[in-house]
């Protein structure tokens, strides 16, 4: 009986723990740090960085961050034909995009699950953001948006495109002859909270499988 209850305590932990680390997508960070094609942004990658925390079932915020140094700066979406000045796909669907704070992009801005033009960079990106000429994204600029997805999130929302990009931005100003290029997305980068709770979660599962050899 008392073998049965700790069996019964360890595997009820490990799965809650893995239940919670497989759903922990509370926080997702992007850094947009390769050079897709054109000339290289001054300072160190990665130039751009954006962060996702889910506030609710289907709300969340999306910080964006600029670590472009000198003159390099973001711009576009000045027409609705126009290149982005940066962009993600998000693999569920938006039903409000609002700018909170920070340096917010025009009017053009927002989710369009047809996708939005990223130049040379392939696969669709359906969220973007561009800023005018008097309001670029440059060194120091940060931007805080509020999303609300239509239905409750599950899962991360932002994903690798049919190309596998996660985020393309269009930088430009570079250096002395302000020249432009197209910048991509890395790998997502894992919260240490979310591998701590899955490392947790199996070292229980291994844990229970052992001792019930053990004591069989």
């Amino acid at each position: 009986m008392k073998k049965r209850v700790i069996f019964g305590w360890i595997s009820a932990a490990a799965i809650a723990l893995l239940v919670q680390a497989g759903s922990a997508f509370a926080t997702q960070t992007i850094n947009v740090d390769q050079v897709f094609t054109g000339a290289t942004p001054d300072g160190s990658p990665p130039w751009l960085v954006a962060t996702f925390n889910s506030t609710g079932t289907n709300t969340g915020t999306l910080t964006l961050t600029s670590n472009l140094t000198g003159t390099d700066f973001l711009q576009g979406l000045e027409t609705s034909s126009a290149a982005v000045g940066w962009a993600f796909y998000v693999n569920q669907s938006i039903s409000g995009v609002i700018c909170a704070s920070g340096t917010c992009g025009n009017s053009n801005s927002g989710f369009d699950a047809g996708g939005f033009n990223t130049g040379p960079v392939g696969g669709t990106f359906n969220l973007a953001f561009g800023w005018d000429r008097s309001n670029r994204f440059m060194a120091g600029s940060s931007a805080v948006y509020d999303l609300t997805f239509t239905n409750p999130l599950s899962g991360d929302p932002f994903g690798p495109n049919s190309d596998g990009w996660l985020s393309v931005a269009h930088v430009q100003g570079i250096g002395p002859n302000g020249d432009s290029d197209w910048i991509v997305s890395g790998v997502p980068v894992p919260e240490p909270a979310e591998l701590g709770l899955f490392g947790v979660g199996t070292l229980l599962v291994g844990l229970f499988a052992g001792l019930r050899r053990r004591w069989q």
